[in-house]
């Protein structure tokens, strides 16, 4: 029997970030904590980036998770939120190097082809087999964000065999 590992997904954001933990032993994949965290617009970046940071902590504490895996960077058009976003990675990064985590990074396709086998799918595919991959109900009280990170956990599991890690 193999030990378990943990695996903290993240779908970064300074908005709204998306967190996940799954365990996994053997092939079977447990969920054992998500959520949305969510920072006030009212407050200053450095406010909301503080907020993200110390949730992260708390997660990382309770969890105590081996590996991180991350959704790259992906932006097109605003630049600000790109360099907003980029910058609360930087924190999740370090804090996660800090904590001894292995850190993986996966692109939007990589995630949909890892979930639903089609590179191109649609949040309503990710949100339709993340539970099935899972085999658990989930309902309508999981977001985007949330959801999105617990495919980036799954995906990260997905790969672990591939890159030999946890040997």
């Amino acid at each position: 029997m193999t030990n378990p590992v943990r695996i903290i997904g993240v779908d970064p954001g300074f908005d709204r970030l998306g967190i996940a933990v799954i365990e996994k032993t053997g092939n079977k994949e447990v969920l054992l904590f998500s959520a949305c965290i969510t920072t006030s617009k009212q407050d200053t970046f450095v406010e909301r980036l503080t907020h993200v940071a110390s949730s992260f902590i708390d997660v990382l504490q309770t969890y105590s998770p081996h590996e991180l895996a991350l959704e790259k960077l992906f932006f097109a058009k605003n630049q600000t939120t790109a360099i907003n976003v980029a910058e609360v990675r930087g924190v999740l990064l370090y804090l996660a190097h800090t904590h001894h985590l292995l850190i993986a990074e996966y692109s939007p396709p990589e995630i949909k082809v890892a979930v639903t086998g089609y590179g191109k799918a649609t949040k309503q595919d990710i949100a339709m087999m993340v539970p099935k991959i899972l085999s658990v109900n989930m309902g309508d009280k999981k977001m985007d964000d949330e959801l999105d990170a617990i495919a980036i956990a799954l995906t990260h599991s997905a790969h672990r065999k591939m890159k030999s890690w946890g040997k």
